[in-house]
This record gives C-alpha cells, structure tokens and sequence, in this order.
C-alpha cells in the first residue's frame, strides 16, 4: 500500500504520517489490512524538521503536470488534508479558488487516471454551514457564508461525482475546529480556539478577538487522526447512502469554558488579551455549534470527552507534530 498525504507537511499531515507509521497497515481495495509500503507527503514546502521514513514531493498542487509526478501510478490511498484556511481565504478570492476549487478538481483528475480508483479522504469543514440552525442535523442543507465554506462545498459536491461515476473512492469529513493546534497562530479565523490555550500553558501571551459566550465546536487532534483512519479503512459499503460527507462528531463548548478549563490546568488567563475583531467574530459566529451526528456515529466516529481532556492531551505531548 502507498499512501499519498496531500498537504503532508502541516500540521494534521505530519501526525496522520506518524499515526500510519505506528499502525503499519491500512485497509486495501478488497476491505483487508496490507502493510504500507511507502507515505509521500506532498506539499508546497519542505517538512521542518524532516519527517523520518516519509518521502517528500514538493510543489504546487494546482499544477496538474506537478501532480501527475507527485501522486505516482502505483498509489493507493489518498489523503486530500491541503487548503487555503478561512481568513485568507475570505481575504484572497482568487487564491482560495486556486488551491482550494482548481487543484481539489486536479486532484480527483490525477486520481481518475490511476489504473485502479484509489480511497480519496477529503478533510472538509463545519464552514460548510452558515448561520445553521441550533443543531445542526445530518440533512440540513450546506449554505456557507464564507469563500472557505463555498469552496469545500464544491470540494464535496466533486468528490460525490467523482465516486458516482467510479473515478475515484471518495470519502469528505466536515471536520469540527481542531484544538490545541502546536507552532504559532496561523491565518485561519479559527486559529484564536487554539492559542487561548497554547499560548497560556507555555507562559506566553495570547489575543481573544470574540466574546467569552461565543460557542464553538470542537475536536482534539487525536481524534482528527483517528476519525481520517476510520474514514479510510471503512468499506465501500458504509459509505453509501444520499451523501459521501458526514459531519464529525465534536463537543460543544464556550471561550469561557475553555478559560476556566485552562485555569484548572495549570495555564494562566491573565495572560489572555480580550480584543474584539469583527471579521473574526462574523465568520466563526457563523459557523455551528452543536451537531446530531447520527450517522457518524453509526459509522464508529469518535468525539471527545470535554476539553479538560483536549488540554491534559496537548500538555502529554499529543498533537506535537516534531
């Protein structure tokens, strides 16, 4: 089995590596585990620190001459984790649609040409909703109110066409805000959900830009992981029905929660700055809260416990991606 990680080099990708790494096996065509012969984690740029026993491809994945090179005949299984995040996304229109619309289409067209359709796991987002209802329930309809949410919508729409017409085994995740995200804050809208809590625990100071009752929905990169695994190791069959994206299950919890969840930890709050940022507060106040996630579940999906749990994880070690 070789195994391709589009955006290998970020953060989800470098720990998806390892995971691999420490699993050796995943599930092959016919539904039965073979060992991973080779990762190739494909990015823009190169891996810091290098990933040990991962090959490096490094390009631009719009480029379908790159990807043709990139995602050789004989791969398997591809994870697709790569994307423009949120905020600069909304703030650059025409890059958004670059990376995250043309080369999502490349990508299923390399796929496409490979001798046999490869498992094709697609991370989504919860951005795919816009000023969604309390609870978000499997069938409620994906009206984003963001570049971001529109373009891992058409993202999911081509990876179900893809699968319709056999091109491809394509299999999208909606995926919950993941936190505690290591390294810095980055250009994604939702990037404060992490640093709230990084930056305290490490005695470094850190910007709120929305209110402590805002909402959110989240996941802890250990269950990321695990959810991107199962996603692919399911078979064929439990991934048919009216839809080839679920909504992943995530936990509900305040800013002021996850403050008082970072003092009971040991992290200081007065180290965090409250400083309102509208564009911020508009694009994640849009975005849901709380999900029935029904078939998730059926399906095996895991959530996380609370988010005292997600901190004593990040506080372990898990989600360093070194």
């Amino acid at each position: 089995m070789k195994i391709a990680i589009i955006g290998g080099h970020g953060f989800l990708g470098r720990l998806l590596a390892r995971e691999i790494q420490a699993r050796g096996q995943v599930v092959d065509f016919a539904g039965k585990f073979l060992d991973v012969s080779e990762i190739v984690a494909i990015d823009q740029l190169g891996a810091d620190p290098p990933l040990p026993g991962v090959r490096p491809v490094i390009g631009d994945i719009s480029d379908p001459g790159f990807l043709t090179r990139a995602i050789e005949p004989d791969v398997t299984s591809v994870f697709h984790l790569a994307a423009v995040v949120s905020a600069a996304a909304e703030a650059d229109f025409d890059l958004g649609m670059r990376v995250n619309v043309d080369a999502t289409r490349a990508v299923l067209e390399r796929c496409r040409a490979l001798a046999k359709p490869p498992r094709l796991v697609f991370t989504s987002s919860l951005a795919a909703f816009g000023d969604p209802p309390a609870i978000v329930q499997d069938d409620t309809p994906a009206l984003p109110k963001s570049s971001y949410g529109v373009q891992k919508v058409i993202g999911e729409y081509l990876m179900g066409e893809y699968a319709r017409k056999g091109f491809v085994d394509a299999r999208a995740l909606r995926l919950p805000t993941i936190t505690i995200r290591p390294g810095k804050p980055n250009r994604a809208a939702s990037s404060f959900v992490s640093s709230i809590l990084r930056e305290p625990l490490q005695g470094l100071p850190a910007i709120c830009p929305v209110a402590p009752e805002m909402q959110l929905w989240v996941q802890s990169p250990r269950r990321a992981i695990e959810n991107l695994l199962l996603a692919h190791d399911l078979s064929a069959e439990a991934w048919c029905g009216p839809s080839r994206v679920v909504n992943l299950p995530g936990l509900t919890v305040t800013v002021a929660g996850m403050v008082a969840a970072l003092e009971r930890t040991g992290g200081d709050a007065g180290l965090i700055k409250w400083q309102p940022d509208t564009a911020i507060r508009r694009l994640v106040g849009s975005w849901p809260v709380a999900m029935n996630t029904a078939r998730a579940d059926a399906m095996g999906f895991q959530r996380d416990k609370d988010i005292d749990g997600i901190i004593r994880d990040f506080q372990s070690g898990m989600g360093d991606c070194s």
